[in-house]
């Protein structure tokens, strides 16, 4: 962490960055608990088997933020709307999965939690370090 006065602020960001994830993995986990748990409806394979494949599209566009996009910020408080809609895509896929997945629901569900998972705040201590900058030379 930053020594001085804005430690505080900057570990209370991290704070929020900690929360916001645990909160949208436990609503999906949730979600499938109470929605997901049910069996298919029949014929539900043969009609729906590139229909239920439709919840890779946001996962795929959560992993490009967060491996592309989420790198080039450097400072938590622009990071973080990107973040949110990192998370928000990954959550859609699992959730698309869960309501339309039909037979890869399970499958869509679980890659919807390890999208998620990807997104754990521990590489957001990088935006806490600050990065040299100018030209040092070498003594």
């Amino acid at each position: 962490m930053n020594p001085g006065p804005h430690a505080r602020r900057d570990r209370t960001r991290l704070l929020i960055w900690w929360i916001v994830w645990a909160a949208q993995l436990s609503a999906l986990v949730v979600v499938d608990l109470v929605h997901g748990r049910g069996p298919l409806a029949p014929g539900a394979a043969e009609e729906k088997v590139l229909t239920g494949l439709v919840g890779l599209v946001p996962l795929f566009m959560s992993i490009v933020i967060r491996w592309l996009v989420l790198p080039r910020y450097g400072d938590l408080l622009r990071a973080l709307p990107m973040f949110i809609v990192g998370l928000a895509l990954a959550e859609a896929g699992g959730l698309l999965g869960i309501f339309f997945g039909g037979p890869y629901r399970d499958d869509l569900f679980l890659l919807g939690v390890l999208g998620l998972a990807q997104f754990v705040p521990f590489f957001a201590k990088k935006f806490l370090e600050p990065t040299p900058t100018g030209y040092i030379p070498n003594n």
